[in-house]
């Protein structure tokens, strides 16, 4: 199948640009119970496919003055300036189980690569994400995966930059935490959660724990090490779901947990959703990047890039939770992870 590079490319940063606004207007509707997210999911993923083919075919006229520059995937040898380029792109994968079994199932994505770029691929397999950091500065890889923290540790020691992401709904390639209360606590502010009984996930728990912290240290003002004594009794629930129904069962006054978890017990009709509310909610959390060596020829980067975009293997993908794929995201999109480990006196070592 033809496919137009100028246009794909820019359908998908316009798409970006859209989607951002109309994702803070859902959040700010379904904050204030005048929606139930959960309920518009599929229309959402209608109305993302309009979108993304109506872009496409809008910016490849204007572009190209109706013309098509198309180029056949896997014909792209003659398409990029490969001076410099490696003779082997490695990319760095953390396993999630035996060894052998990943090869296996990455075996579409690195033929994609190949196919793509027209040079050898090697999948490298670390031990964890700090393994894949040493491994970038080492320059013993040109691209990974990291964890959002793990991500601003690369870009300090390995001039790592992050390029795309794995989306599991594209009008979502941010999640947030809410701070939840129940309906007949009396709680309407959070001035209101002086001395109430609170229920965190677990200290490393970005959108259970670091986040909402961060949130409640800034709107209050109060220093992160004295916001325990200004909430009152603090519990660990251990999961988001636990923390849900502790607030459904009135064991704690607040909660926080992903806003996820709350769609999912909301689609699922978990009995006593009705009785949540959300009291306050984070900044958007980005998800983990895919990200290249920042010394890397140019040409190499958007290569890699336009592999990322153009990679559609159902099940590789659905295996990995990324149902649309992978979408542009650039490292302004990681401040906020600086934001919050500054305010909380962490380094990204410490988070990882």
């Amino acid at each position: 199948m033809e496919k137009t590079i100028i246009s794909f490319i820019f359908a998908k940063i316009a798409e970006i640009i859209l989607l951002k606004f109309m994702v803070h207007g859902i959040m700010i509707l379904a904050n204030f119970n005048f929606i139930n997210f959960s309920k518009i999911y599929k229309g959402v993923k209608f109305m993302k496919k309009f979108a993304t083919i109506l872009l496409a075919l809008v910016l490849a006229f204007v572009l190209t003055g109706g013309a098509v520059l198309a180029i056949e995937v896997g014909q792209h040898a003659e398409v990029w300036d490969r001076t410099d380029w490696p003779d082997t792109l490695r990319i760095g994968v953390l396993p999630e189980e035996d060894v052998a079994v990943m090869q296996e199932r990455y075996e579409p994505f690195k033929a994609h690569f190949e196919e793509i770029l027209d040079i050898e691929v090697e999948l490298y397999f670390g031990t964890s994400f700090t393994a894949m950091v040493e491994a970038m500065r080492g320059k013993d890889i040109e691209v990974s995966k990291f964890g959002p923290f793990a991500y601003i540790l690369a870009v300090d020691r390995a001039g790592a930059e992050a390029i795309v992401q794995g989306a599991m709904e594209r009008f979502l390639p941010t999640y947030s935490s809410y701070i939840i209360v129940h309906a007949d606590s009396g709680i309407e502010s959070i001035d209101d959660l002086e001395g109430k009984s609170f229920g965190w996930v677990d200290p490393a728990s970005a959108s259970g724990y670091l986040f909402p912290r961060a949130h409640l240290v800034r709107e209050t003002g109060i220093d992160t090490d004295d916001l325990d004594d200004w909430l009152g009794e603090i519990v660990y629930t251990g999961g988001h779901d636990a923390g849900v129904r502790a607030i459904i069962s009135q064991d704690v006054d607040a909660a926080a947990v992903s806003d996820s978890q709350i769609f999912r017990m909301e689609a699922a009709e978990v009995e006593g959703m009705d009785q949540v509310k959300v009291l306050t909610q984070t900044d958007p959390i980005p998800r983990s990047p895919e990200a290249v060596r920042g010394d890397l020829p140019q040409s190499l980067k958007t290569a890699i890039t336009f592999a990322y975009l153009s990679f559609n293997d159902e099940s590789f993908l659905t295996d990995h939770n990324y149902h649309e794929g992978f979408i542009l995201v650039d490292d302004s999109a990681y401040d906020i992870l600086r934001e919050t480990s500054s305010l909380l006196g962490l380094s990204p070592e410490d988070l990882l």
